[in-house]
């Protein structure tokens, strides 16, 4: 297998390389995104509700545990990585392993052992690879590639092997073969393709462990992984605590519009990706005009995400799934507002305001929309179903939304007040004034 070539300094920061970027962190996880949609329309119509709502619940307690073990590298390394030189990259990922795989064994034990109790008994085991493979994720170097603007690598150490181990599993099922081999060959995947990616880039690195650094990720990045932990509990838990409280054929809907609503954060987190480190590159002054570019392509991402939900989203999941676990119109609209407050707290809060410093602001933001998350999940779901979840869920991310950008504007203003150039415009104001 051949290696990611060596690393060239960051992408320039003109209109036409910006137009690139986005088309190929856009691209990659495109192909990421089909290939469940080349499993799950097989799982839904053969494998029967059961299997269909293991497999959701197996996926959504492992994306937590991901978001535990992650260590909140995802929002806080791009930036790191995007000005750092190459020996210094080399060394951030070797100590981001070594602080995260502790941690990853802890959050993927627990997430296993919800996963098996939650399921429905017949498939218990599937639920539990399938939590194992999705926590892997909190140890994948994702972060590394989106920092120095490459996506090739993701290509082949990620996205490919998994779409083929997605392929495989679908003709297994297809004849007549058990559920486990799709968590399983997926838990495969997600070790061998960033095993390759940590010894490649790496390297002897990994063999010396920096205590010392590995204190200070332990001590400065708790912000950022209580931020995205709350994120997760209303929003990669979401189908764990549907199952908790909702008959299984509730469940068994709500999951048909969780795995349509992760088209929507798929395209988010594309665009998300490709504008996090290039926010930056170009030096602290350019980065209020890049922000503004940032904030409007988000803001139309999640316009267009909602509309395309809450008008076409129960006519494809009854195409995709079946209309058995298809959803309906008021439960579509609730996850096109999710997708509108997810794409404009990604711009407002992980590029915006962890940009500017303020991950304890970011963290407070999003623990505020945790909590209203996490109760309008449990209780939409357990009095309306699928349509009271999905709204609990919507109603969240706007919150969130709406409580990071105002904390962004205001963060913004001070820094232009503290700044030499705002200290002069005010100086001016006074004077003409007088």
């Amino acid at each position: 297998m051949r290696g990611p070539a060596p690393e060239g300094p960051p992408l320039p920061g003109g209109r036409r390389a910006l137009t690139r970027r986005i088309l190929a962190f856009a691209g990659v996880p495109f192909v990421s995104l089909i290939a469940p949609f080349l499993f799950l329309p097989v799982l839904a119509r053969i494998a029967g509700e059961d299997a269909w709502v293991a497999i959701a619940l197996g996926t959504s307690a492992g994306a937590f545990a991901a978001l535990v073990a992650g260590l909140g590298y995802p929002t806080l390394a791009p930036p790191q990585v995007a000005v750092a030189d190459a020996h210094g990259r080399r060394r951030y990922l070797a100590t981001s392993l070594h602080a995260r795989l502790p941690l990853w064994c802890a959050a993927a034990a627990v997430a296993l052992l919800v996963a098996v109790l939650l399921a429905p008994p017949s498939h218990g085991v599937d639920a539990g690879l399938m939590a194992l493979a999705s926590s892997l994720a909190g140890l994948a170097p994702t972060w590394h590639w989106i920092g120095v603007g490459r996506v090739a690598p993701m290509l082949w150490s990620e996205v490919l092997p998994r779409l083929a181990a997605t392929v495989a599993a679908a003709g297994i099922l297809l004849a007549g073969g058990p559920v486990v081999w799709y968590p399983a060959l997926l838990l495969a995947v997600a070790i061998l393709g960033p095993a390759v990616v940590y010894w490649l880039v790496a390297g002897r690195e990994l063999l010396v462990v920096d205590a010392a650094a590995v204190g200070r990720i332990y001590r400065e990045h708790p912000p950022a992984v209580i931020a995205e932990s709350a994120a997760g509990a209303y929003n990669a838990l979401a189908v764990t605590f549907v199952t908790a409280v909702a008959p299984v054929a509730a469940a068994a809907s709500y999951v048909s519009g969780d795995r349509a609503y992760r088209v929507g954060q798929y395209a988010v987190s594309a665009l998300g990706n490709a504008l996090q480190g290039w926010t930056v590159e170009a030096g602290a002054g350019s980065v209020p005009r890049r922000l503004r570019v940032v904030v409007a392509l988000h803001a139309g991402l999640g316009v267009l995400g909602l509309l395309a939900f809450g008008l076409l989203g129960p006519w494809l999941t009854a195409l995709l799934f079946g209309e058995t676990v298809a959803i309906d119109a008021l439960t579509a609209w609730g996850f096109g507002v999710a997708t509108l407050g997810v794409s404009l707290g990604t711009a407002f809060g992980r590029i915006g305001l962890i940009v500017h410093g303020a991950r304890h602001a970011f963290m407070v933001c999003v623990l505020i929309a945790a909590g209203i998350g996490v109760t309008g999940l449990i209780v939409g779901a357990a009095i309306f179903g699928a349509a009271g979840a999905a709204w609990g869920l919507g109603i969240a991310e706007a919150c969130s939304a709406v409580l990071q950008g105002v904390v962004l504007l205001v963060t913004m203003r001070a820094r232009r007040a503290s700044s030499p150039e705002g200290r002069a415009d005010r100086l001016e104001h006074r004077k003409e004034l007088r």
